[in-house]
């Protein structure tokens, strides 16, 4: 355990260390290399990807926050390589509570992501400049993936509690999970063309 924000246990993967090494050094080597010094580049890296995990388990913490006000168990907050999860120790009571629950990380990402956007148009070009904006489309891609409408996403939650009135649970969750496994697949043929970080997200889903 590293932290307990709202007296909420975090704990972190031993591979995420791993992976942020690996981030930093790409981020540091990207197309960014030649605007500073070698140590200025990889200081920014480090921010960046250490602001992208804070970033990851504000979205996981807003799940847990809303779902404690519906007065439901949270257990932990696990930070892995490519991403985080909320575990909640019971189902919502209804599923209106789900969507509300599943929406709080998404929303919050995509406020950050305004957040950055602002900041973007204000601080003047350079590493800095850089890292904000990069962190904007960071929190964006991550608000925006997160509400694609199949389970395990929060997309595929509030699309499965939406489905809930007319099928049942059980009915929703077989829709949603076939959603994902389509989602999925889609996006490991685009992976293969474009990136192999795509096609492990698509094996994640």
């Amino acid at each position: 355990m590293v932290a307990r924000p709202f007296g909420i246990p975090v704990y972190i993967s031993p591979y995420w260390l791993v992976f942020a090494v690996v981030l930093v050094v790409m981020y540091a080597n990207g197309a960014e290399a030649n605007l500073a010094s070698t140590q200025s580049r990889y200081v920014v890296a480090a921010a960046f990807v250490l602001l992208l995990y804070v970033s990851v388990l504000v979205h996981e913490l807003a799940h847990c926050v809303v779902a404690r006000g519906f007065g439901l168990p949270v257990r932990r907050v696990l930070l892995y390589p490519l991403g985080g999860y909320s575990e909640i120790e019971q189902e919502p009571a209804s599923p209106g509570r789900e969507a509300l629950i599943s929406g709080a990380g998404p929303a919050v990402s995509l406020v950050l992501a305004g957040i950055g956007y602002e900041l973007a148009k204000v601080v003047p070009a350079g590493l800095t400049h850089q890292l904000i904006a990069q962190l904007f489309f960071a929190n964006l891609i991550v608000g925006i993936f997160n509400l694609l409408p199949g389970l395990p996403l929060d997309g595929g939650r509030i699309f499965r509690a939406a489905l809930e009135g007319r099928m049942g649970h059980l009915g929703a969750t077989r829709v949603a999970t076939t959603v994902a496994r389509w989602i999925a697949a889609a996006m490991g043929v685009v992976g293969l063309f474009t990136s192999p970080m795509l096609v492990l997200v698509a094996l994640v889903v």
